[in-house]
């Protein structure tokens, strides 16, 4: 069973309690700046009692910080996760001290959120810095430094001094500090040239002398002449930086005459060294000077070893290799290699070496500083031990060093890495051979097991060389050996088991941007699913309707704006997806708007969406369904029930192809489709003064007049069949027959909510029928029930309408049975009983132009 973590507030109490443990100093922030706690070590370093330190303001501890710039800090860390820093932090008694650290969000602190602050005083940084700047100064020794790759030179104090350089300034352009020394050097620049162009070239020792006069000196005034010791610094394929002292030529002579004076002195310190030092002679190669450590590192008394052949304590294979390194570093003046010792007993003893040449003129010594390295050799067996372990599990296993590169990895990762590379695995950036996984930094991992958090397992993405995508679950793990700490990643196939995540997880890294607009997505998805579920293809026999299917793929492949026309429900979407199904649009999206269904307050934000903060209840940037659809088409359903200043706007983006969100002055061009639809005259509203005219014309492009279902009977028994099919199948029933006779009586209803009635008719019989012939009883009786008259008239309302109005819709109702047709045999006069010329009066009264009603 899979242990349960602990409660939050638990683990947070935990990890507060375990940072008294450590040895750096730890703050907990909330979004105000107070401090919230602190653990011992930083009530120590700041000078308060504990409870004291939880009443403390961070901007009292922190001088560089305001409340507003605390505030862009911690919005800062929210895009970034964690930030380093290196500043100065105030004690109670109001002296400052330099620190350095972290600053994080605490994953268990949810109310309130806090940031997590973990630091250390740098004073014995800064100490060693001081001590060293007064060495230089007693000694008059300067010290200096060009790297090539940032430009910069850097003087000590001393330095800056001697030449007359403003002693606040350390760090100067090259060009500008050459510039400074050809206008105080005394002589030719180009005597100095060839000895800088051979540091620049290769890893070098060089020394010469200088002769420069400050700038506070007048003409009269003898140069002052100074040795300059440089030492150049290359990595695997160029020298990036020279560096060196500058003394007095004076002080110089006079530090090696003194040098002698303190020679018990020096034989002492050295002694209390923890490394080996040996001096070798380069006349006869034989010890003249070794420390307590270097006789007791190879099990002789110092007297066993004084004036003996250094090649004694070097073993048969490395003789030779012993031999070679005095030219070599008579050469290079200085280098270090890794080599062992022969002890007395026979034994070796592996150190690391640090070679350093010196001469005086007449003689010449080889200065051998060795550090032991038994203990690295041990640490180096157990690890080979652990991975010879570790090579029996299918699970990969791999250790990285703080660089996060390879150091070791068992046989089951090297077996899968090294299909990717050619090269030797071990050393390698972890991210080369994995990329894109997101590897914690060592801090990171010890922190977390100093407060006692569990970080749960990463899924990893591993595309092999045949193609195929793995799934991994890597946990990471802090493993510590001596003195050393390493990040272990042990990883896990889990592709059969996580198949179905792996493509999740695929997707939302491709669609991270878009995770906010989901939900907008989704209802909109959702609607065209549904529309399509209950709707389908559009299902028809009909010889008229054969027309307006010719119209849809006729205008389908253009980029033309479409106007539907119809009665509710006769399936103008229908007809609005097959537009855009059969365009070169398709594979985008269709967005369907119902206008009547927005409120009036929220259209402009549904239509072009809004910025966080545009306005009340606008806690989130939104996408409207213009910029959604983009690509794609949008369907604007009940169009007439825009209101006109919204009409205004959807005229501009028909005309512009621009949309402005609500709250932002950026402009989004976006590229949609528009296919419109309506049940309303649109024509009679422009006259009423509630439409625009101009909205008009542009949605008026090609339109399209769906036909009602009672234009159409012969659809009917087709409908009744497909839609039995659809819900018996939905609700499990095994439907296989359909009363001829009860298709004949639905023949004869008008059906004056159209398909949408008719779906509804069919989905109450599938409900009610229990065996394989559809009942449609109960639901004819409900039609025969409805108090309608003789005539087929599909107008009736529960209110009175003007008797224009009723008059107008009277007409229009005759024409369209009569498909447009007024006077003769079967017009709509004859229908209507009126005179046709009457008639045709009335019809220029109203507005009515019959050819609307001819197909």
């Amino acid at each position: 069973m899979t242990e349960q973590a602990p409660p939050v507030d638990a683990l947070l109490q935990m990890h507060q309690d375990a940072f008294n443990l450590v040895s750096e100093g730890v703050l907990w922030v909330d979004i105000s700046g107070r401090v919230y706690y602190g653990n011992e070590i930083a009530a120590k370093l700041l000078g308060y009692s504990s409870n004291a330190l939880q009443r403390a303001s961070y901007f009292e501890i922190n001088p560089h910080f305001s409340i507003l710039g605390w505030k862009k800090f911690w919005n800062r860390l929210t895009d970034n996760g964690s930030e380093h820093f290196d500043t100065e932090f105030v004690n109670r008694d109001g002296k400052l001290f330099s620190v350095r650290g972290r600053a994080a969000f605490d994953i268990y602190s949810i109310d309130p959120e806090l940031c997590l602050i973990v630091f250390a005083a740098t004073e014995a940084g800064k100490r060693d810095a001081d001590l060293l700047e007064a060495v230089q100064e007693d000694a008059k020794i300067g010290s200096w430094e060009v790297n090539f790759t940032s430009k910069q030179v850097y003087v000590s104090a001393q330095i800056r001094q001697w030449i007359g350089l403003p002693i606040d300034r350390a760090f100067y352009p090259a060009e500008e500090m050459l510039g400074l020394l050809q206008e105080q050097l005394v002589g030719d620049y180009d005597r100095i040239r060839p000895v800088f162009k051979k540091l620049k070239k290769t890893k070098a020792f060089e020394e010469a002398t200088l002769q420069l006069r400050a700038k506070s000196t007048d003409e009269q005034t003898g140069p002052t002449e100074y040795v300059i010791r440089a030492r150049s610094v290359e990595n695997e394929l160029e020298v990036y930086k020279v560096y060196g002292t500058l003394t007095r030529a004076d002080t110089a002579m006079g530090a090696v005459s003194e040098r002698t004076l303190d020679d018990a002195l020096y034989r002492r310190a050295l002694d209390q060294q923890l490394e080996a030092v040996y001096i070798i002679s380069y006349s006869d190669r034989k010890i003249v000077y070794l420390n307590d450590r270097g006789a007791e590192l190879v099990g002789y008394s110092r007297g066993d070893l004084l004036h003996v052949p250094a090649s004694n304590l070097s073993t048969r294979a490395d003789s030779e290799e012993i031999s070679a390194l005095y030219s070599k570093l008579k050469e290079e003046r200085y280098f270090e290699y890794a080599t062992q010792l022969l002890r007395q007993d026979g034994s070796s003893v592996p150190v690391q070496a640090r070679l350093n040449y010196y001469g005086d003129g007449q003689e010449e010594y080889m200065v051998f500083v060795a550090q032991d390295l038994s203990d690295t050799v041990h640490y180096g067996e157990d690890i080979q031990l652990y991975t010879s372990t570790l090579d029996s599990l299918q699970e990969w296993v791999i250790w990285l060093d703080t660089r996060k590169e390879v150091v070791l990895l068992n046989e089951a990762a090297r077996r899968k890495l090294s299909r990717k590379t050619s090269r030797d695995i071990e050393g390698m950036p972890i991210e080369e051979l994995m990329p894109e996984l997101p590897v914690p930094s060592l801090a990171e991992i010890r922190q977390e097991k100093i407060d006692g958090r569990y970080r749960s397992a990463t899924e990893y993405i591993f595309s092999t060389v045949s193609g195929d995508d793995r799934t991994l679950q890597i946990r990471f793990a802090q493993v510590e050996a001596g003195n050393q700490r390493f990040l272990c990643l042990i990883c896990r196939d889990v592709t059969l088991e996580q198949n179905n995540r792996r493509k999740l997880q695929k997707t939302k890294r491709r669609v991270d941007e878009l995770t906010k607009q989901l939900q907008s997505e989704n209802e909109t998805l959702r609607e065209q699913i549904e529309q399509v579920n209950t709707g389908g293809a559009i299902i028809t026999v009909s010889k008229k309707y054969q027309k307006i299917l010719g119209q849809i793929a006729q205008v389908a492949d253009t980029d033309a704006t479409v106007l539907v026309t119809g009665e509710t429900g006769t399936g103008k979407e229908l007809l609005a997806q097959s537009i855009h199904k059969f365009s070169s649009r398709g594979r985008k999206p269709l967005v369907s708007v119902n206008c009547a269904a927005l409120p009036e307050n929220l259209i402009e934000s549904e239509l072009f969406g809004h910025e966080r903060g545009a306005f009340t209840g606008a806690f989130a940037q939104k996408k409207g369904k213009f910029e959604l659809a983009n690509g794609g088409t949008i369907f604007l359903d009940e169009i007439g029930e825009l209101p006109l200043d919204m009409q205004a706007k959807l005229l501009r983006v028909l005309q512009e192809g621009e949309i402005q969100r609500i709250g932002s002055t950026d402009v989004i061009h976006v590229d949609v489709r528009v296919v419109a639809a309506t049940n309303r005259n649109l024509e009679q509203m422009i006259g009423d003064g509630t439409f625009r005219e101009d909205l008009f014309y542009r949605l008026n492009v090609f339109p399209i007049h769906n036909l009602p279902l009672r234009e159409r009977p012969e659809d009917i028994p087709v409908l009744v069949k497909h839609f039995a099919k659809v819900y018996s199948d939905r609700m499990g029933r095994n439907i296989t027959h359909i009363n001829p006779n009860d298709i004949k009586e639905l023949e004869s209803y008008e059906f004056p909510g159209n398909v949408r009635e008719l779906i509804n008719l069919v989905e109450r019989a599938v409900i009610t029928t229990q065996s394989s012939t559809l009942n449609l009883t109960a639901s004819l009786r409900a039609l025969r029930r409805t108090d309608r008259t003789d005539e087929k008239t599909s107008f009736r309302s529960d209110k009175i309408v003007p008797f224009e109005l009723m008059q107008r819709q009277y007409i229009i109702e005759a024409l369209k049975r009569t498909n447009g047709k007024v006077t003769g045999p079967g017009g709509a006069a004859e229908l209507l009983d009126l005179n046709g010329r009457t008639l045709m009066s009335k019809m220029n009264k109203l507005g009515i132009n019959r050819n609307k009603f001819t197909t």
